[in-house]
């Protein structure tokens, strides 16, 4: 756990290249507030509760925004970067301002592209109602798939992005797999559900399409180059099928 009360996941080893590559995919500040926007707002909605504060962290546990619970949100509001900032000393150097979410509060979080991309999650000021942690959960896990997805979708800097899942009519929804590559079949991103329906191969930064999948990427890229409809077969190292489909980035079409 870190200061704000958020777990922290720690980032790559040091002195990795190609983590280090990889790292600059990440979403920065702006991007990860606007992306996620509609996301948190619903997440509050949704939890229903006018002691919940729903926050917004990057991957070091710094919040980035928080709504809610006007005390609580007030709190938080107070690790911001901005708040970081403001705190300096007068020779300038940065002093940082962070505040622990209050005591005898219970939350929940949740990693957005992790290690290095972010979190979301809430606190709840009344703790006497328990019964509803595990629903609050899923709705937490669906926020970050959301705000994960749309953050893969947007990122402009890949050659391909690949959506499947096992199930056809997941595809073209927050909750298929995704994964973005560059043009040698290399990845660049992917969200947790293709980590999670490819366990235990590994999905990170610059893993070969070939360890994921034993369809041609080749093939990938000639459907990719026909269209998304209708959707091909995918198949992994283990035999398992998968429907799919794949585009090409603005930039590689």
């Amino acid at each position: 756990m870190n200061a704000t009360g958020f777990p922290h996941y720690p980032g790559r080893p040091a002195g990795a290249a190609a983590d280090a590559r990889g790292s600059e995919l990440m979403p920065g500040p702006e991007r990860l507030l606007a992306l996620s926007a509609p996301a948190v707002e619903d997440l509050l909605h949704q939890l229903g509760s006018p002691t919940v504060t729903v926050l917004l962290a990057d991957s070091q546990g710094c919040v980035l925004r928080a709504i809610g619970h006007e005390q609580d949100a007030a709190n938080a509001e107070s690790t911001t970067p901005a708040a970081l900032a403001a705190g300096a000393d007068g020779e300038g150097a940065q002093r940082p301002i962070v505040r622990r979410v209050p005591p005898r509060r219970i939350g929940i979080a949740a990693p957005i592209l992790p290690p290095d991309g972010g979190m979301i999650g809430f606190v709840d000021a009344d703790t006497s109602a328990l019964d509803w942690l595990s629903h609050a959960n899923a709705l937490v896990q669906t926020a970050a798939r959301i705000i994960e997805h749309r953050l893969i979708e947007s990122e402009t800097r890949g050659f391909l992005l690949l959506h499947f899942h096992r199930y056809a009519d997941v595809l073209g929804t927050p909750l298929e797999a995704l994964t973005l590559f560059d043009t040698e079949g290399g990845v660049l991103l992917s969200n947790r559900v293709a980590t999670d329906l490819l366990a235990p191969s590994e999905v990170g930064y610059g893993v070969p399409v070939d360890s994921c999948f034993s369809t041609r990427w080749s093939g990938i890229v000639g459907h990719a180059t026909r269209g998304p409809h209708p959707p091909f077969t995918l198949r992994d190292h283990r035999g398992l099928r998968y429907c799919a489909h794949a585009s090409l980035s603005r930039n590689a079409a």
